[in-house]
């Protein structure tokens, strides 16, 4: 199997993965979160901890597909990044159901002892930086569909803020995930913003700002009147 296709493989199954189906369904909780039946943690085992280990692991697994999505060619690059964001975007809303029929904040303490929430808080934050790095990379797509779907912005506004609020992101994550939120002005997007990671659209932009800038030299050097004459 080429290398391409065995990280395509790995992403879709890291965006289309759930945890093992709960025994107690949504509809036993009510939106209450005291009714969740969920074990309880042994005491030497630190969950947190467990999940930022996870989430690092599953960090890398993203850096190294987003990669591989990039030699695939963009005739077959813009219908993957179709069926991604759709997956990410119904994985959001999901874990967005999830938290608030559980009532459970973004400062809230972290649940060591519900499945039902440790799944939602997985999805929440591994699509939220999957979608950072996707939206990084091919910024020109995820731009337009953002522009045109406010049902997703609105998402991406809840994701980000919730997300951000939990203190799970490592410095990496977090600094990125800002800087996505600042390309889609889901917070104010200052003059200095620029996105690096976007390799092909920067090399864009300089080579359309150099060819500006010899148009208006060329302009000048036209309109310029020679000495002595009038």
């Amino acid at each position: 199997m080429r290398r391409s296709t065995f990280f395509i493989l790995i992403l879709i199954a890291i965006v289309s993965a759930k945890i093992d189906h709960l025994k107690e369904k949504a509809s036993e909780t009510h939106g209450d979160a005291t009714k969740l039946k969920a074990k309880e943690a042994p005491e030497h085992v630190d969950h947190r901890k467990l999940f930022a280990e996870n989430f690092k692991q599953r960090r890398i697994e993203h850096k190294a597909a987003i990669e591989s999505i990039k030699g695939i060619g963009k005739d077959k690059t813009r219908l993957f990044l179709e069926d991604l964001l759709k997956s990410v975007k119904n994985l959001l809303k999901e874990s967005r159901e999830t938290l608030e029929r559980t009532a459970h904040l973004a400062d809230s303490p972290f649940p060591h002892d519900s499945d039902l929430l440790k799944d939602a808080l997985s999805k929440l934050h591994e699509n939220t930086a999957l979608f950072t790095d996707l939206s990084l990379a091919f910024s020109k797509f995820f731009e337009t569909k953002v522009q045109k779907d406010r049902k997703l912005k609105t998402l991406l506004v809840w994701a980000f803020n919730y997300s951000i609020k939990t203190g799970i992101f490592d410095r990496e994550t977090e600094k990125k995930v800002i800087l996505m939120a600042k390309q889609h002005e889901l917070i104010e997007k200052d003059e200095k913003f620029f996105n690096s990671y976007d390799k092909e659209r920067a090399k864009e932009e300089m080579e359309a700002e150099e060819a500006q800038r010899k148009q208006k030299k060329s302009r000048k050097a036209e309109n310029k009147v020679p000495k002595g004459e009038l």
